[in-house]
């Protein structure tokens, strides 16, 4: 059975709305505090939250993929953030010097948000929300370098590692 072409523009229209208010409540979750345990988002929230605001926020100087820009280094790949060592360093460093345009502008938590979804580009999966509470847990590199616990994972050890035991998310 054909659609009449109102039907089907009401349809796609009531389906954008829908998909836009799930989309702006993840980032509304994203925003929320993390070191809340009563308002902090669930991981996965935050590291969609993370994404949403990476795009809006992140992505017109560091790339859509993060690879890098002109003069915006890269935040994902096998060089990416090696100045620092704990997620910690990196949110004290981005949460006062970014978004360039706005230094310090954004919600704590949409700073949290997008280190998770940035941390999860770069192969590290949390196995909790991030925030002030876990922060300097979480390696970037050295101990807890992502290539050796990924390896480590697929053997089934995971001592010492912040790298999910599902090697092929």
């Amino acid at each position: 059975m054909l659609h009449s072409p109102t039907r089907w523009n009401t349809s796609i229209t009531l389906t954008c709305a829908l998909a836009m208010s799930v989309l702006a409540g993840c980032t509304k979750r994203g925003s929320k505090d993390p070191a809340d345990p009563e308002d902090a988002p669930g991981k996965v929230e935050q590291k969609v939250a993370g994404a949403l605001l990476f795009e809006q926020h992140c992505a017109k100087c560091h790339g859509a993929l993060g690879q890098g820009k002109d003069d915006a280094p890269a935040v994902v790949g096998e060089e990416a953030l090696s100045r620092f060592t704990t997620a910690q360093q990196l949110f004290d460093y981005v949460s006062k010097e970014m978004p360039q345009n706005a230094p310090g502008s954004l919600k704590e938590g949409e700073y949290w948000a997008i280190l998770a979804f940035d941390l999860k580009a770069n192969d590290i999966d949390l196995d909790e929300t991030l925030g002030p509470q876990n922060a300097s847990r979480y390696l970037l590199h050295a101990e807890g370098d992502k290539a050796d616990d990924k390896a480590d994972a697929a053997r089934g050890d995971h001592t010492n590692d912040k790298v999910s035991s599902d090697i092929n998310e």
